[in-house]
């Protein structure tokens, strides 16, 4: 898909050089450098999925969460792993689709001077793993599961409440590489699709 690689080669170069320009800030002993973990609760959604007969599948929002483990540098530059679940329900039938992803982010945080207010903004890769068994015809010939490429951009807003421990609240969208199923025999392909999840929640350093 052109799109995912053009946005993948940008993204790459985007973060390469923000990670050399992070090397180079002098970090003040008020930002603590060390291991820490993120959770977070929320809400998200798929987006449509439309059909070439021109019909529209529509999801609505459901319950997603993340976990994550990460290593902050210091003032400027985070890396961290995270895994995070989302289930949207597809309008017609009432049934989910499930999202299960792992991305690799590296993050800028833009720290408020006299506040304790950190605006941050994110990019990752990584893969997701898209299961729509609930939305297909059961069948032996039936294969709604797909491990896709996915990339990951993210902003969000981090409160301290003291040196290790941090509020956040996030946005963050997903967009995947080509969804390729099999229902009962028809196979199908959902192209450049994406989610939308918003999450509050906490990082806690070590």
């Amino acid at each position: 898909m052109a799109f995912f690689k053009n946005f993948k080669s940008i993204s790459i170069s985007t973060l390469a050089c923000a990670s050399f320009a992070s090397a180079a800030v002098t970090q003040a002993e008020e930002f603590g450098k060390g291991i820490y973990v993120n959770l977070g609760i929320g809400s998200g959604t798929f987006s449509d999925v439309t059909w070439s007969d021109s019909l529209v599948d529509t999801f609505d929002y459901g319950f997603g969460f993340e976990a994550g483990l990460g290593y902050d540098f210091g003032k400027r530059f985070r890396t961290e792993v995270t895994y995070s679940k989302l289930n949207s329900e597809h309008d017609g039938t009432g049934n989910d689709a499930e999202f299960g992803s792992l991305i690799f982010n590296g993050f800028i945080d833009f720290p408020i001077e006299d506040t304790k207010f950190t605006p941050f903004l994110g990019l990752g890769f990584g893969t997701t793993n898209v299961d729509a068994v609930d939305l297909c015809t059961a069948g032996a010939a039936t294969d709604c599961e797909d491990d896709v490429a996915t990339f990951s951009f993210s902003g969000g807003l981090a409160y301290s409440l003291n040196d290790s421990t941090e509020l956040t609240g996030k946005v963050t969208y997903l967009g995947f590489d080509d969804i390729s199923m099999n229902n009962n025999g028809t196979a199908f392909t959902v192209l450049e699709s994406e989610t939308l999840t918003i999450n509050i929640g906490a990082r806690v350093k070590f």
